[in-house]
């Protein structure tokens, strides 16, 4: 799950980006630009293994359910109680995974907006700062 005080920091500092890209600062500009393939890169990798912790612990619960089923008579009440619980976590765990996955991409979207905005009306050693 995303802190809120790390989305209000994501949020500072896109607002930062932009006004500086509104100014056409290079000094802070750029090495947010440059830095950015490097994030995105991270944030691919630690989706992936959030997602594939995510996929073998449904697999895991799967195959206890298997095995309950097979069981026949002997369902375990409680068992399947257990079961329930852990499926409900991974799909909150699931659900936080997307909306970290969405609005990781509307963050892109406007980095890479601010990025030809930039690059379009930001010719080079022009700054005001």
């Amino acid at each position: 799950m995303i802190p809120l005080v790390f989305l209000v920091a994501v949020s500072a500092d896109l607002d930062a980006l932009d006004n500086a890209v509104s100014r056409c600062d290079r000094g802070f500009a750029n090495p947010a630009f440059s830095s950015e393939a490097g994030r995105r890169s991270q944030f691919l990798l630690d989706a992936y293994r959030e997602q594939e912790s995510i996929v073998m612990a449904r697999l895991d619960i799967s195959q206890r359910r298997r095995d309950l089923r097979e069981a026949g008579a002997k369902k375990n009440a409680a068992e399947e109680a257990k079961l329930g619980l852990e499926d409900a976590a991974l799909e909150d765990r699931q659900r936080a995974l997307n909306d970290q996955r969405m609005l990781e991409g509307i963050r892109q979207d406007a980095m890479d907006s601010m990025r030809r905005y930039f690059l379009l009306n930001c010719p080079a050693g022009k700054t005001d700062k």
